[in-house]
């Protein structure tokens, strides 16, 4: 439920400006993340001999002689494979984002209120609940399983294009089971970059939820630190910026509103919610 945290400050007596320390997911989080997300290139890696017990591609015909390879049984055991992943994706991956996503938020929420707490010394543990994000996590699981499907399609298309490319140069079945590896390879990899980002993802969406529930209008841009930034994210270090209209309070061009903290690609900057006592409160 909203609460107006700037008027419950006030009557602790506090009069300046605060700047709340910044919530950064924890990178265990992500491990978890990965962990479930796992599933979605293993299960091709696993497979890759079943994928190739029927190819069999035939050596180039001479003379008038023709010969026809056909792939359909290499084929009908990718179709096998995929449609094993979509069974795997609502009765494992499903139901263990969404216990991740019960989990995170908990996590997130002990730690908004844990910089509450150290930042102005007003104690927010009875009154916060996940029902005020609700919509926030359903929204997220639906991103993540639909992440979940592209892995594997992808994954499914690289490895259909190189058993295909094998048929053509009448490659031997060790170089194609190499390329599906390197795919597979391919799969894993992104499914970690996925699972770093979104976990971050989550934890910026979060905190503009728990600042809208708190009253708060405000935040500090806190650049992430990383070698090789956004020159225009490392640019906003320190800047105080209205929530609703993504303005500097003190004047200048509004940050666009697809590219707010955390909603880049691997973007590791934080909103830091910003209560300005002596603008609101005297």
């Amino acid at each position: 439920m909203p609460f107006n945290l700037p008027a419950m400050v006030k009557r602790t007596g506090r009069r300046r400006d605060v700047t709340l320390r910044p919530i950064i997911p924890p990178a265990a989080m992500a491990t978890d993340l990965a962990t479930i997300y796992a599933p979605v290139w293993r299960i091709w890696a696993d497979n890759i001999d079943r994928i190739l017990a029927g190819y069999d591609p035939q050596p180039l015909p001479t003379g008038d002689a023709l010969t026809l390879d056909t792939a359909d049984q290499v084929q009908a055991a990718i179709s096998g494979v995929a449609n094993e992943f979509l069974t795997i994706l609502t009765a494992r991956i499903t139901p263990a984002l969404r216990d991740w996503i019960v989990r995170a938020e908990r996590v997130h929420r002990d730690k908004w209120s844990a910089a509450v707490r150290a930042g102005v010394g007003v104690d927010l543990d009875m009154m916060l609940g996940a029902g005020e994000v609700q919509e926030t996590l359903s929204t997220f699981l639906q991103r993540n399983v639909a992440l979940c499907r592209n892995v594997s399609d992808q994954a499914q298309g690289r490895i259909s294009d190189a058993v295909y490319r094998g048929y053509e140069r009448r490659a031997p079945v060790a170089e194609v089971a190499k390329e599906i590896r390197e795919a597979t390879g391919m799969g894993r990899d992104r499914a970690v970059r996925i699972a770093a980002d979104q976990n971050s993802k989550l934890s910026s969406q979060l905190d503009r939820e728990r600042r809208a529930e708190a009253g708060l209008t405000q935040f500090k841009w806190r650049h992430s630190g990383k070698a090789h930034p956004r020159s225009w994210h490392r640019a906003r270090d320190g800047i105080v910026y209205d929530s609703r209209t993504g303005k500097p309070v003190a004047g200048g061009e509004a940050i666009p509103s697809d590219d707010r903290a955390g909603m880049a690609p691997w973007c590791g900057c934080r909103e830091q919610a910003y209560i300005p006592l002596m603008d609101e409160i005297d």
